[in-house]
């Protein structure tokens, strides 16, 4: 039986919406789907997909539209992509109910001054941040004011003009954290660890993966726990979100926060999207199990150009297909890849063999 808090059929927007088409899909949640891929899979999960250039409002704006008189809907979900489009969500925020953070408590977290200033205020450690560029380079990197997945984030070497602000650069493990965020206050969904890679197409921190269940010692656990309940209570934030930090000789530095649904939200099972709109709403009213099982997510980057064969086969446990016959561009995502197993090491095994399996897969053309 649906629960009374998922609606019917609700429209997803993002760059790549299929794995919130997914969380609607195990939800039992109609959906139609906004994106600049339109994957296969999407394509296949979702009752209607459409394909944007990019989520400017300019691009969107008459799809926004037609999806509103072609299947009547008024609520949304959004994922990863808006971060370069602020305007966007304030735009659809004028005739959507957005079932998650508003536009202007978006825009604030985005707001690299104020985010590292509040950080500050509450005495929340974080690398050393400056917006005017150092004097000296090497252990500097240059991040853009708006992105997302680790794009345009460089060694800062002597650039003469740039578009963004600096952060002492932090060796370490790369983690996250997936919280739920209400009136109630923060609820801890996992603690994952991630890595980047520097990809062909010249990025050089760029999101890759991420495996759940991460672990954390309980002083650390604690530690985050307190930071959320501060960010949230400063921020308003509502919603699942998740908060990106660096783990160095047991002392945590906050990154960001995204504060919208993210990738590791795929790797703790199949009621999240409940979990989503309870906390937007408030509401407990329904017992949400988690998986216990660690998982794995990786993106796979095209080497080289690659023309995707008309019959390939994609294994059970590759998402993000692209369409047959579609070109995909060096250094661009060619499908990513869901990994399984009794713990993280095995996971890790498992997705480095699936990566296997799939280079070879392109490579036959099998």
């Amino acid at each position: 039986m649906q629960s009374a808090l998922i609606p019917k059929c609700l429209l997803v927007i993002a760059k790549s919406a299929r794995m919130l088409v997914q969380m609607c899909v195990d939800s039992r949640c109609e959906v139609v789907a906004i994106d600049c891929f339109a994957d296969s899979d999407t394509r296949q999960m979702a009752k209607h997909t459409y394909q944007v250039p990019s989520l400017a409002w300019d691009d969107i704006q008459a799809t926004v539209a037609a999806v509103r008189e072609v299947h009547g809907l008024s609520e949304l979900v959004y994922g990863s992509g808006l971060e370069t489009y602020p305007e966007t969500l304030i735009c659809l925020e004028k005739g959507w109910r957005i079932i998650g953070n508003s536009a202007a408590i978006f825009q604030r977290v985005q707001d690299k001054r104020d985010f590292f200033a509040q950080l500050d205020y509450l005495s929340i450690l974080h690398p050393p941040v400056v917006f005017t560029k150092p004097e000296y380079g090497f252990d500097w990197l240059l991040k853009a004011w708006r992105g997302e997945g680790g794009l345009g984030i460089r060694r800062c070497h002597n650039d003469e003009f740039v578009d963004g602000y600096w952060q002492r650069y932090i060796e370490g493990r790369s983690m996250s954290v997936l919280f739920a965020a209400s009136h109630d206050g923060v609820e801890l969904i996992g603690f994952n660890e991630q890595w980047t890679i520097k990809s062909e197409g010249g990025q050089s921190f760029l999101f890759a993966g991420i495996v759940s269940h991460a672990k954390v010692s309980r002083s650390i656990q604690t530690e985050i726990a307190d930071w959320l309940d501060k960010l949230v209570n400063a921020y308003e934030l509502r919603g699942l979100n998740s908060m990106d930090f660096m783990l160095c000789d047991g002392r945590c530095y906050v990154l960001e926060i995204n504060a919208r649904i993210s990738a590791s939200a795929q790797l703790y099972g199949k009621s999240l999207l409940l979990k989503h709109l309870q906390a937007c709403q408030n509401s407990r009213d329904n017992r949400v199990e988690l998986s216990a099982e660690p998982r794995a997510y990786q993106i796979v980057y095209a080497q080289k150009t690659v023309m995707i064969p008309e019959r390939l086969i994609w294994p059970s446990w590759t998402v993000d297909r692209p369409n047959p016959g579609s070109i995909v561009a060096t250094g661009e995502p060619i499908c990513s890849i869901i990994a399984t197993g009794k713990n993280s090491g095995q996971v890790l095994d498992n997705l480095h063999r699936q990566q296997r399996i799939v280079a070879n897969l392109l490579e036959t053309g099998l």
